[in-house]
């Protein structure tokens, strides 16, 4: 009789060797984005700080100097009241501390 657990016809298990060669190319693609990305942050940081972006200003002679309107505004008299500030006594102690 037959086991129910049990499989009529044994398996056949095949070892598989995988052998992986030429492995010592990866992370170039990082490599030249990173040169990619330090070169263009260098070329941004020198037109930013090196003053090449408003050269094209001074050669063509723009005035950008508007005199403003005269505006006369009224005079102002502004009256504070008076304010009293309640005196507190403070006590210093020899430890430099003080109290109320």
């Amino acid at each position: 009789m037959i086991e129910p657990d049990r499989d009529p016809a044994p398996r056949r298990e095949e070892n598989v060797t995988i052998v992986q060669t030429g492995g010592g190319g990866r992370g170039g693609g990082t490599a030249i984005l990173a040169i990619v990305l330090l070169v263009a942050l260098a070329v941004l940081l020198f037109f930013l700080f090196g003053g090449g972006l408003n050269r094209a200003a001074d050669e063509v002679g723009v005035n950008v100097n508007v005199e403003a309107p005269k505006v006369d505004l009224p005079d102002v008299k502004l009256e504070v009241p008076e304010v009293k500030v309640p005196e507190v006594e403070v006590e210093t102690r020899e430890d430099g501390n003080s109290s109320r």
